[in-house]
């Protein structure tokens, strides 16, 4: 007969893991880090900033920063961070990149945007269209999607106002990283700190410079390359991504591929000046978007984000799930995808949501099919002549 289990001998406590995301790890990291590039040397020193743990609590980690000349104008901006509240034990690598993505994005905004990230990819965005108040930027930006927007790191490139930070607080959110605060909305971030109360440890950070960020091409990157480490310790340099579309402007709006046996394919929908601002919003969204990815804009505000997907057309079907399953009709709105598109199957379904125009790298080899559906649809197609993958 087999030995029955008592109820008492079953169960193990895991209750105390949840201390885990609240305590430092610790590891000997250098006090120093050199950099030699050719006859160039570039000096790191830590940050100073109160670290918590790599990506999971298990893995130690520490950052470091460009010395930079005194006397230099200053040009960091997440490397020198304020932190105007505390919580947690410090910030985790995961909440540092996350900072760094939304500057890394609200760059390429002039007009006062927000930016909710999750997971180094934006799940939220809105942006100014019509003189809307910072507080109702983020508002629109969390309802680009409420459930992951829970937890997420929020940006700003505006100074954050007490209204704003009210907002901020009706939800859980990990960090706010923004170019500077009022005092009333300082008081009420640090509002619930010390109580049991939401948002008590939300991390508040203050950072400056994000006009020196690289974002165009033609612009300095010395001092800003990508390193990056592979399973065997080797390491890569890259130059960080810089885009040529400075303005819709340089968009080709009226892409044609030639056919030697006839008539070229060419668009025939030409976009409206709101289409083609959407468009740009867009593409410098999809920038920060893991591939593949695909991002659907309306009016300055982010509907949905398909991240990481294999095939292209599955990063379409993604996105068009998730706009629904939020709530979200895509009537009227921009698409943009961050490559080609090797088949129409991504044009086709686009249409069927309503999407009215499609911003894209072209270069595939069935261009002339991708036009020929777009023209079939009545979508405006929009060309960049750049891809912008992401894989990190």
């Amino acid at each position: 007969m087999r030995e029955e289990v008592s109820e008492m001998a079953r169960g193990t406590d895991v209750s105390s893991f949840k201390e885990a995301y609240k305590t430092p790890v610790q590891a000997d990291f250098p006090a120093q880090l050199e950099i030699k590039l050719g006859q160039a040397t570039i000096r790191y020193e830590p940050v100073d900033t109160a670290l918590r743990y790599g990506t999971n609590p298990h893995q130690p980690f520490a950052a470091y920063r460009p010395v930079i000349d005194p006397q230099a104008d200053a040009t960091l901006s997440v490397g020198d961070l304020t932190m105007l509240k505390g919580g947690k034990a410090g910030l985790s690598l995961t909440n540092i990149q996350d900072m760094s993505q939304a500057y890394n994005l609200l760059k390429y905004f002039k007009k006062p945007a927000c930016v909710a990230m999750k997971h180094i990819v934006p799940c939220g965005f809105k942006a100014q269209t019509e003189g809307e108040a910072l507080g109702d930027l983020y508002n629109r930006a969390r309802l680009s999607d409420e459930r992951s927007h829970f937890g997420s790191v929020v940006g700003f490139n505006r100074r954050v106002d007490e209204e704003t930070a009210e907002r901020v607080m009706e939800s859980f959110v990990e960090c706010v990283i923004a170019p500077g605060y009022t005092n009333g909305a300082l008081k009420v971030l640090r509002s619930n700190e010390g109580t049991k109360k939401l948002n008590n440890s939300i991390r508040v950070a203050q950072a400056g410079n994000m006009d020196k960020l690289p974002k165009y091409v033609g612009d300095d990157v010395d001092g800003f390359l990508n390193i990056r480490s592979l399973a065997d310790g080797t390491i890569t340099l890259e130059v960080p991504y810089l885009t040529r579309i400075r303005s819709a402007n340089d968009f080709v709006q009226d892409p044609m591929i030639p056919n030697p046996d006839g008539k070229d394919y060419i668009v025939e929908t030409a976009p409206t000046q709101e289409q083609l601002s959407d468009a740009l919003t867009a593409w410098y969204l999809n920038v920060g978007v893991r591939s593949n990815g695909i991002v659907f804009v309306r009016n300055g505000a982010a509907l949905a984000v398909g991240t990481g997907e294999q095939e292209r057309v599955g990063a379409v079907e993604q996105a068009i799930d998730k706009a629904h399953k939020k709530g979200h009709s895509l009537e009227g709105s921009v698409m943009s995808s961050d490559a080609f598109f090797p088949n129409r199957d991504s044009i086709d379904a686009a249409a069927e949501a309503g999407v009215s125009t499609i911003v894209w790298p072209a270069g595939s080899m069935n261009d002339k099919h991708v036009i020929e559906a777009a023209n079939e649809h009545d979508i405006a197609l929009i060309a960049t002549l750049e891809r912008c993958f992401l894989h990190i």
